[in-house]
This record gives structure tokens, C-alpha cells and sequence, in this order.
């Protein structure tokens, strides 16, 4: 931590310290009246037609502001770029969560009122799915479950734009990512875990299946959904599995659709990718082709290549010449959700869990080109990511990736390595943000 920090907190506790002791002088001094007093977090209460009630300085009784302070204390220095994916329940479950000192997290989901531990930024994803004949039920045949037509996809995550809207509305200047993992076939008719159980609407047999020229048209309409009820609001699109050219080509054909449909370049303001290393092939384990994709096989890797360095590297870079070829270089990236999910090829192993994302974290933290990447970021290739994951426990998983064990509610070894790393790199406090990164109007 830097002296401007030790400063700001020297600083955050002499203030404490004044508003306490002014707090109970005034409380001494202050006339007892109990008339319409204002709510216990010193804050006024709602009317009953939801207007702010105002409070007169002849009957208002002075108390300590406590839980209002309290409220700012709970900000506290964080790393701005550095995030996890957390697996849908409250983070604050976990006693130690604070300790992570992430800048960020996402929940895969829309949440109007999300935990903010030390402050820190919740980014929403709006999950959504092109309608199928034998929807909600997920699989993978589409012979034998074909789209509706036309194309047409339903929100999943709201279940309405009303409720879009509202959250939208009570989380000003948020991030937005439009999907997750448009380009993933569903692969379900089953229960993942024992075959022999049928379940027809199972979430974690599919993600966001989605053609990419529906995409095109459910981005535009979300997009401006959410930039009519937030100005501030930053959007993205859903991360994509990862860079590789079928899915490069995914990604190309809802740029190109866009342009074609609405006249104009598809309006980003942050880029999103996910940058897993999984071999394309149809009903195979991995990531499978893209919706449209014509083939059955994509890029193979090997199992053994899940933690490549070099890989992981290569397609980063590669997302990041298919943005500057369509003029976005000038727009920040960040990796959403990677790590490593492979139980076997010799993953099953803390050690190389730790120094994979060691490693990732350094070369996000540090690999600059300024023939791809972002001007305003020093040309960083990348500016904020998210390890997968805070907390999943999914047997088919690799157990040693999470940050916490979800049962025991400690951290892992895996979780200590990820701390060591942000107390490093502890660069915003409060509800700062640092220049490079946009904002809205």
C-alpha cells in the first residue's frame, strides 16, 4: 500500500474520531423529542407515497450517525483489476472474504441488490437464450429441438426487461455484460453429475445458446434498454469462450450483422472475452463448436494443453487484432471468467492450480503492446479479470481452482496466493476509479 493510502486511512480515522465525539456531544445537548425521528441509519424515512420526509431543526433529535459511518468504513483499498467468479450465493458468507481485496466480481446473473464487501464493483450479467421447440428443456440436438422461428430468444436472467430496468435503475453507472457464453452449445437431457436423472430445465446444461445473428439483434435492443434507464451504464458483450478462430468467426458475424442490420458498428464500451484453453468438437468434452459453426470441429487442443502459457497468451492476443481490425483498440478488454477446470491430464494438482494463476496475473498486470493494446492503459492488453472461480464445487471441476471451500466457508491455499497477490497491487479506495477505465455522461 502506497503513503497516499496510509494517508487517506491516518486521515479516515481522525474523522471517525470527530464525528463520534460531535456525535455524543450533540446527543447530550440535542432536544429529546421523539417527533418524527429520523430512521435508525440517520437517514430520512419514506412517506408513505415513497417521497423523502423532511424533518424540522425545532424537533429533529441529534444522535450519532453510527451505522452511516460505519457504511463508509466497510470501503476499504482494493485491487481494481483483479476479480473472481463467484458461484451465485451471498460472498459475504464467507468471514474472510475481505481479505481477498478483489476490485471486482461476477455472479453470473442480474442481481438489484448485490453485496459490495470493502466496496467493491458487482458486475451484472443479463442472461438470456434463443427459444428452442422444446424450451426449457436444454439440449444439444437441434434435429430433434430446433429454433422457433423466426428466431426469437427470452430473458433469463431477469425474467422481464421490467425487472431489467429496475435493476438498472438502482445500480447507476454499472457494468453490463449482455450474456455469458452465447457461443456454447447446450449440451444437457440429463443431470451432469448422474446420468440417470432426468432434469429438463438443469441450468448447468447449457449456458447462452444463441445464433450469432440473434445475438446481434438481442444486443442492440439490451443495450438500449439499459442506456434509456442509466446513461452511466457501461455495456459489454457476453464473453465469449475463448479466441480461437471458430469463435473469432462467431464474433465476426455478429459484428458484421449489426453493421448490416442498424447501419452502424455495434456501440461497446468494454470489451469481454473469457480465455479457457478447450477443444472444439461436437459431444465431446470442452467447449464444443459455436452455434452456426459450419463443422463439427474447431481448434483441438489437447488435454494437456489446458494451462498452456503460450496458448493463453496467443489468444489474447488474438482478441485483441480482431478489436483493433474493427477500430476498437481504443476500448479496454477484460477477461471475465478463466482457470482451470480439467480434473485430469496432471491438473489435479495445488501447486500447478497456484502457478497458472500466478502467472496469468502477471502477464495481465504487466504485458504491454502498443500496437494492440489499450492507449489510455499504458497499451496493457488487458485491463481487469476475473479468476474462476470464489467458489465451485462441482465435482467435475477441478477442486483445487476455488478461492473457498464453499462447506467449511475457509480459504484455500489457492485463495492465500490470490490475497498475497492483490495486497501487492492495492491501487483504489472509496468509489474511485482509476483514469483509464471509462465512464459514463
Amino acid at each position: 500500500m502506497g503513503n497516499h493510502s496510509v494517508s487517506k486511512k491516518v486521515a479516515g480515522v481522525f474523522v471517525l474520531t470527530l464525528l463520534l465525539v460531535g456525535g455524543l456531544a450533540l446527543g447530550v445537548l440535542g432536544n429529546a423529542q421523539e417527533a418524527r425521528r429520523p430512521g435508525a441509519d440517520g437517514l430520512a424515512k419514506p412517506s408513505d407515497d415513497g417521497a423523502a420526509v423532511l424533518f424540522s431543526s425545532t424537533n429533529l433529535t441529534y444522535h450519532v450517525c453510527l451505522p452511516l459511518v460505519l457504511r463508509n468504513y466497510e470501503d476499504g483499498p482494493r485491487s481494481f483489476r483483479v476479480g473472481y467468479c463467484s458461484t451465485g450465493e451471498d460472498i459475504k458468507r464467507y468471514p474472510d472474504i475481505r481479505e481477498l481485496a478483489a476490485g471486482w466480481y461476477v455472479n453470473f446473473e442480474v442481481d438489484p441488490d448485490p453485496s459490495r464487501p470493502l466496496g467493491m464493483e458487482h458486475v451484472q450479467t443479463v442472461r438470456l437464450h434463443q427459444v428452442t421447440d422444446c424450451w426449457p428443456n436444454k439440449v444439444r440436438d437441434r434435429d430433434a429441438c430446433p429454433y422457433v422461428e423466426p428466431y426469437t430468444y427470452t430473458l433469463t436472467s431477469p425474467t422481464t426487461t421490467v425487472a431489467l430496468r429496475t435493476s438498472v435503475e438502482a445500480n447507476p453507472g454499472a457494468l453490463w455484460l449482455i450474456g455469458n457464453e452465447m457461443d456454447r452449445h447446450d449440451w444437457g437431457g440429463k443431470n451432469p453429475w448422474n446420468s440417470d436423472i432426468v432434469n429438463p430445465v438443469n441450468p448447468y446444461q447449457g449456458q447462452d445458446e444463441m445464433m450469432p445473428e440473434l445475438y446481434a439483434r438481442a444486443y442492440h435492443e439490451l443495450y438500449h434498454l439499459i442506456k434509456e434507464a442509466d446513461p452511466r451504464a457501461l455495456v459489454a458483450i457476453g464473453g465469449i469462450i475463448q479466441a480461437t478462430p471458430a469463435r473469432l468467426a462467431y464474433l465476426s458475424t455478429v459484428w458484421e450483422t449489426y453493421r448490416d442490420r442498424y447501419g452502424q458498428d455495434m456501440p461497446v464500451d468494454v470489451w469481454n472475452v473469457h480465455n479457457f484453453i478447450l477443444k472444439e468438437r461436437c459431444n465431446d468434452w470442452g467447449a464444443d463448436v459455436p452455434p452456426g459453426y459450419d463443422g463439427c470441429q474447431g481448434t483441438v487442443y489437447d488435454d494437456s494443453d489446458h494451462n498452456s502459457m503460450k496458448i493463453f497468451k496467443e489468444q489474447i492476443r488474438a482478441f485483441r487484432e480482431w478489436m483493433k481490425a474493427r477500430g476498437q483498440q481504443n476500448k479496454p478488454l477484460i477477461v471475465s471468467e478463466y482457470g482451470i477446470l480439467y480434473f485430469h491430464a496432471g491438473m489435479e494438482d495445488p501447486d500447478l492450480v497456484r502457478e497458472f494463476m500466478e502467472k496469468t496475473f502477471e502477464f495481465f498486470m504487466t504485458e504491454k503492446d502498443c500496437d494492440l493494446g489499450y492507449p489510455a492503459d499504458e497499451c496493457r492488453l488487458v485491463q481487469r479479470w476475473a479468476w474462476y472461480s470464489l467458489d465451485d464445487m462441482n465435482p467435475d471441476f477441478n477442486m483445487y481452482q476455488r478461492l473457498f471451500d464453499k462447506y467449511t466457508r475457509e480459504m484455500t491455499g489457492v485463495g492465500q496466493s490470490f490475497a498475497a497477490y492483490t495486497e501487492q497491487h492495492l491501487d483504489i479506495e472509496g468509489g474511485d476509479v482509476p483514469g483509464y477505465w471509462p465512464t459514463g455522461p
